[in-house]
């Protein structure tokens, strides 16, 4: 086999392939003696007819073709490695061969980008940690004394604060639902302020916020990834943040026709040793000790979220790799598909979705968002691969148990299940999306100065979902 390369530049090439007259005659030989096992000729055993009788049988013209496509997977993947080349789409123009003689076929790749890192050390991260303030230290308080209250039935109408007991209008007896005014959305709680027990009150229900609807998108990719020769490149963060998913032609939200069939408000605990210790402490002094550290630990983890978004975005910002086509429109389909399940769990399908946009003149604006949306996204991807692959950074099998521990645990899952559930290729893409984002943690500790191990088990096992695997992850190599 001998190879040439045609034409190249920094995204495509186009080489020649030629295959000698001999190599050409063992393959049609090879092809025959295959066809010979597999087709069924009346009066003969498997694999004992004549070649005269299966070109016969199969045809002269479909046993070229079957050598043609067995030339080409023999020597394509040979030449690519011969030309270093890294395509990540191509396109054969390959005739029929003669036996005998010798054979070519050109190839058109697409070539996977270079991507050009800026020096690290000068990025500067501008999002600070807030400080811990006395009025989130009291509100946290606050918070506790609510959960551990005890609930007193009271003979008025609801106020906030309150616990209210509600039973579907019309349904079964018994079909209650205790609803804690403390816990739901605050437009939720305003349509049950006032009500007394015995109203019959319609209520909207929330939607799903945007930004929450893809909570699991890495995992989802990651699930994908098994039925697909290739990952699917989805990376939660900016998944979720997209146009293509805008509250645009969603459907009507939900109402609900119910009972209030009790109130009770809610006295809450004296803060004191008493309380401390209903909470397994010795005194309220290590409450309140506990509380600021917990809160404290918690701006820690979200600043850190915060300075990692703010990493990435500007590593992708002046890295600005070229993003082929062939990957933005894998990136648009998974947008697409995520964006149709989304739909779907609203009672809307993708094509009513569109014709809304259509009748308010706004498809191409959505057009338009999405393909902003599938480029950048395939920017940030090739970006952190690019630092993955430059730092060389390597997930122990003791952090993969515990990212996928802490999952089934989120999931209300096992690990086994989640095994199950993932497949092979898909616990291998999780685990890629894991060992990335470790990279940009060790890369941003670096920057910051801090502490490249001070982290916490669940940190390292969330990292990747906000969301993707499963994402996200959006998520996955983009090759």
């Amino acid at each position: 086999m001998q190879t040439q390369m045609l034409e190249k530049d920094a995204h495509r090439a186009k080489f020649k392939v030629s295959v000698p007259a001999e190599a050409v005659t063992d393959t049609y030989e090879r092809v025959l003696r295959e066809l010979a096992r597999q087709v069924r000729v009346p009066g003969f055993r498997p694999g004992k007819a004549p070649r005269g009788v299966i070109e016969a049988r199969v045809g002269k013209d479909a046993v070229a073709q079957e050598v043609r496509d067995a030339l080409v997977r023999l020597h394509l993947p040979q030449a690519v490695r011969e030309l270093s080349l890294t395509p990540i789409a191509q396109r054969v123009h390959a005739h029929e061969p003669v036996e005998g003689e010798a054979y070519s076929f050109e190839v058109d790749v697409e070539l996977y980008p270079e991507v050009t890192l800026p020096e690290l050390s000068e990025i500067v991260i501008d999002t600070e940690k807030p400080p811990l303030t006395e009025e989130m230290v009291q509100e946290a308080i606050e918070n506790l004394q609510r959960q551990h209250a005890t609930l007193i039935p009271v003979e008025r109408p609801a106020e906030a604060g309150d616990h209210l007991v509600l039973e579907l209008a019309g349904g079964e007896e018994g079909s209650t639902l205790p609803v804690d005014l403390d816990a739901v959305s605050p437009a939720f709680a305003e349509q049950l302020y006032g009500k007394a027990i015995g109203d019959e009150v319609e209520v909207t229900l929330d939607q799903p916020d945007e930004n929450e609807a893809g909570e699991d998108a890495e995992l989802e990719a990651a699930r994908a990834a098994d039925t697909s020769e290739e990952p699917a490149a989805v990376d939660a963060e900016t998944d979720a943040n997209t146009g293509a998913g805008s509250n645009e032609g969603a459907a009507t939200p939900p109402t609900l026709r119910v009972v209030i069939k009790d109130i009770k408000a809610k006295e809450l605990p004296e803060r004191g040793d008493e309380f401390a210790q209903t909470l397994g402490f010795a005194t309220w002094a290590e409450v309140e000790a506990r509380v600021r550290e917990s809160l404290a630990a918690q701006l820690e983890q979200e600043a850190f979220s915060a300075q990692r978004e703010e990493f990435t975005e500007k590593l992708t910002l002046e890295s600005n790799p070229h993003v082929p086509q062939s990957l933005k429109e894998r990136r648009k389909a998974v947008l697409l598909q995520n964006l149709a399940r989304d739909l779907e769990g609203r009672g809307l399908s993708m094509q009513a979705y569109l014709e809304k946009l259509d009748q308010e003149e706004k498809r191409a604006e959505f057009e338009a968002e999405l393909e902003e949306a599938a480029e950048n996204a395939v920017k940030r991807d090739l970006v952190l691969e690019k630092l993955l692959e430059t730092r060389g950074t390597r997930l122990s099998d003791a952090e993969f148990e515990a990212a996928l521990a802490f999952m089934a645990q989120q999931q209300g899952s096992t690990p086994a299940k989640l095994r199950q559930e993932l497949g092979e290729q898909g616990l291998a893409n999780y685990r890629f999306l894991l060992t990335r984002d470790k990279a940009v943690r060790e890369s941003l500790r670096e920057l910051l100065g801090a502490d490249a191990d001070a982290e916490t088990a669940p940190e390292t096992a969330v990292s990747v979902t906000s969301s993707g695997a499963a994402e996200d992850a959006s998520s996955e190599s983009v090759q």
